[in-house]
């Protein structure tokens, strides 16, 4: 021990450091003592402490060149009388293996992960799932691997609790609807467990996917209540809300007094995703959508005056499932949606998101190159601003990033409040 413990004390030196775990590396990758490895950057002081060690002079070398037999026979015919291969374990304090060894021992610490994870009473599907996630094949399998690599132990837990839901949801062949917290309540006791941003949230999105033979997608709410939806779980559809003014339906539909009487003191409505959920006969218009509830306000300010409030959608920020579920709707009667947002990155990728689900229903709304020159004030675009529009388009206008990056300012729509209400269709 004592022995150790010198040759230890020995080697405690950065030069040292260096030099061994790039010697390692090389070992680790061809699985024995051989090969050579070059160094640079030592200090004089470096210098002259290695050469002392390797029994040469190495003070005027820039670059070492050293082969590990060379450093393999030098310990073994020192005091410590050690081989490499029994110096870096001790010396790094990790099992010394190539990367071949390790790459076979993690193979298989992973197979176990999941042969631990199998039940007899498991249904075919789940047994299916955890065969094809232990495969590298199955729907969320990078998912797992993350979990699995930040803590093995929570990942088992997350993952079998995943297969129990999905074993209840496999086994009702007509899903009685429930509460998506109600269900997560039952099945852990916590009613956010399958929250949105919650692991076994996304790990049972993915489970899903298994369940019903869907190609893996894109994590997101819409995607994710669709999914939740059609094995029966519920999500709240009150507290997803999108704020609208003007809207009208035709004549007829029980829901016409509430337009109505909203139209009539111009005052705007909140309508959570429950009411959206109901059918609606809304009539076709223009549909003015922006994302800035301020301004929103502001426009109704200013449009009070108006004999009739143009129809108007306000998605607060990245349009919610109410938000789209609304849009959507309009869109399917013949509405168009004059969309304005922000000069900027993110105000420009909810356009994108937009144009990009409605094509030609979608329309720029003081959104445009014109528009971007025209307005009285900006503020100078930060670095992480210009990198994120560096080589982006919109597709609505070509001209739109280039010109935003020669002026280098976003316009935020607070400025054009007076132009977008002239600008009503």
């Amino acid at each position: 021990m004592n022995k150790h413990r010198d040759m230890l004390d020995y080697f405690d030196r950065s030069c040292f450091q260096k030099l061994f775990e790039a010697i390692e590396k090389k070992y680790r990758s061809l699985g024995r003592v051989g090969g050579a490895v070059k160094l640079s950057a030592f200090s004089p002081e470096d210098r002259e402490r290695l050469s002392g060690f390797l029994g040469r002079d190495c003070r005027g070398d820039a670059v070492l060149s050293l082969k590990l037999q060379e450093v393999d026979d030098i310990l073994q015919q020192s005091r410590f009388m050690i081989t490499l291969e029994e110096f870096l374990p001790l010396y790094r304090g990790a099992e010394l293996l190539s990367n071949k060894e390790a790459a076979f021992q993690e193979s298989e610490r992973w197979a176990t992960f999941f042969a631990r994870l199998q039940r007899p009473d498991n249904t075919a599907i789940t047994g299916e799932w955890l065969a094809e996630l232990a495969a590298g094949t199955g729907t969320g399998y990078r998912t797992a691997l993350a979990l699995y690599r930040h803590d093995e132990r929570e990942a088992a837990a997350l993952l079998g609790t995943c297969v129990k839901a999905l074993d209840r949801l496999a086994q009702n062949s007509s899903p009685r609807r429930q509460r998506l917290p109600v269900f997560a309540a039952a099945l852990t006791g916590d009613p956010h467990a399958l929250d949105l941003d919650k692991p076994l949230g996304r790990l049972l999105f993915y489970a899903l996917h298994h369940l019903y033979g869907l190609a893996e997608t894109e994590y997101g709410a819409e995607k994710r209540k669709l999914l939740f939806s059609r094995a029966g779980l519920e999500e709240d559809d009150l507290s997803s809300n999108v704020i609208v003014a003007g809207l009208q339906v035709q004549p007829g539909d029980p829901r016409e007094p509430i337009f109505t009487a909203s139209a009539a003191i111009a005052s705007p409505l909140l309508l959570p995703l429950r009411f959206l959920e109901q059918p609606t006969a809304w009539q076709p218009a223009a549909v003015y959508t922006l994302e800035n509830p301020a301004l929103f306000s502001a426009i109704l300010d200013l449009a009070a005056d108006r004999t009739s409030l143009p129809a108007l959608v306000c998605t607060s920020g990245q349009p919610s499932v109410a938000a789209l579920k609304l849009l959507d709707q309009l869109v399917e009667r013949g509405s168009a949606i004059y969309y304005s947002g922000d000069f900027d990155p993110r105000g420009l990728e909810i356009g994108r998101r937009l144009q990009e689900r409605y094509g030609i229903s979608f329309q720029p709304w003081l959104f445009d190159t014109k528009a971007y020159l025209q307005a009285p004030k900006g503020v100078e675009l930060t670095a992480e601003q210009i990198k994120k529009l560096a080589g982006q388009q919109v597709p609505w206008d070509s001209k739109l990033i280039e010109t935003m990056l020669q002026v280098g300012k976003a316009v935020y729509q607070e400025v054009l409040v007076e132009q977008m209400i002239k600008n009503f269709v």
